[in-house]
């Protein structure tokens, strides 16, 4: 078997790990890299066919759908859902694309292998179809098509859909003379921009080699999209010696961006799951952060004694439907019930934070869904609320939500 065909059974794996076993894609894709040694260049190719598909779900359904009468095995729906990918989104010829698809699903379902080249091949010879509704153009399932729809018109949905579907720029906080910083940069061959949400904000390239940049074993700069710099803004501090918590810290970026504006406060980064306890300690270690102190614990039910913090980010765990442009799996991974579970928690999550901080300290809610439950809707149960703002996820941004409370 060629290593193209072993490309795709991959795809196939992750593929049916997200739709199916509603696993994260990202996660997926790790382990499967880190059990098969890829060259840089099949990696790259595994990885644009699962996001490719996850990005363009609806329509690749709405496409294949029409030429098939009943509905095929799952790992088959996966394959068919691959080939219509390659064969509408990708350079590779159509004989190829069809050839090894249908190559790579004999393993997993030998007796679809005909059915499966029978309908690819039809796809190859068609045009797209173009009668398609709103959601599947806006490559959303029905209940957040609706949702989004009635709280911002179809218009600002078929928007920031489009912007979702092209893979996003990789945004990191330089902490120090950004200007100086984009200078050397553009000097070593880089494509730099300035972000505009956060003083801090520079965006490159979606595949360029972060551990390349300047400064970065010097700890210069961080990972952090631009939005998510802007919700740490509004957190402000009356005593500069203050002690400030981080909750739900990992992998570290919002923690970097609190212990660089106040360089003399004690920065605590609280974070629940100890799998990701090792990658937020590395991130901050590589960034020299003297003022950081990193806590394994429960957000519901934090070490501290009321009225004793001086003030509080809480990135609060949510659906992530701001995110689609980096993960498009977040669409599949959550559902309304879901929802429902994550602003609970969110409520409960918000309670505690507020139990712990200072009267007169200031806390910020943020989370990177934009979901009006699971933005609004939680901060309006609680007094203090000072201000709120939603980014809807744009071509240089994900979305996010994060409202400032004073107690």
């Amino acid at each position: 078997m060629n290593n193209s065909i072993n490309i795709r059974m991959l795809a196939l794996n992750i593929l049916y790990a997200v739709l199916i076993q509603k696993r994260k894609a990202k996660a997926s894709l790790e382990y499967t890299l880190g059990q098969h040694n890829l060259e840089t260049r099949d990696a790259a190719l595994l990885r644009e066919m699962v996001y490719g598909v996850l990005r363009y779900y609806y329509t690749l359904e709405a496409d294949m759908s029409r030429f098939i009468k009943q509905k095929p095995e799952e790992h088959s729906r996966m394959a068919l859902l691959l080939g219509t990918y390659q064969l509408r989104h990708m350079r590779i010829p159509a004989h190829a694309a069809v050839s090894e698809t249908v190559a790579a699903i004999k393993p997993y379902v030998p007796q679809d292998a005909g059915f499966i080249n029978a309908v690819l091949r039809k796809i190859a010879n068609s045009e797209p179809p173009n009668k398609l509704k709103p959601r599947q153009r806006a490559e959303l399932p029905k209940w957040i098509y609706a949702a989004w729809r009635d709280a911002w018109g179809a218009d600002k949905v078929q928007a920031m859909m489009q912007a979702c579907k092209q893979p996003a720029d990789l945004c990191i906080a330089v902490f120090k003379h950004r200007e100086e910083w984009i200078n050397k940069a553009v000097q070593q061959g880089f494509t730099v921009h300035q972000g505009e949400l956060s003083p801090y904000a520079v965006l490159l390239a979606a595949n360029t080699n972060v551990s390349q940049l300047p400064g970065y074993t010097q700890g210069k700069f961080t990972v952090i999209d631009q939005a998510a710099q802007a919700a740490t803004l509004p957190l402000t501090l009356t005593h500069e010696t203050g002690h400030v918590l981080d909750i739900c810290a990992a992998p570290g970026g919002k923690t970097a961006m609190l212990a660089k504006r106040f360089p003399k406060a004690q920065v605590t980064a609280i974070e629940l799951n100890p799998k990701r306890i090792p990658r937020l300690q590395e991130n901050l270690n590589r960034l020299n952060l003297k003022n950081v102190e990193v806590v394994q614990a429960d957000a519901n039910t934090l070490p501290y004694a009321n009225n004793s913090i001086d003030a509080i980010l809480l990135d609060a765990p949510c659906s992530a439907s701001g995110t689609l442009r980096r993960h498009p799996d977040a669409k599949f991974l959550h559902d309304k019930e879901s929802m429902v579970q994550a602003s609970t928690l969110q409520t409960a999550l918000l309670k505690e934070s507020l139990r712990v901080l200072k009267v007169g300290g200031t806390l910020v809610y943020a989370v990177c869904s934009i979901h009006p439950q699971e933005n609004e809707a939680v901060v309006n149960q609680f007094k203090g609320v000072q201000s709120t703002q939603r980014l809807l996820p744009s071509d240089s941004h994900d979305g996010f939500f994060f409202a400032q409370i004073i107690k």
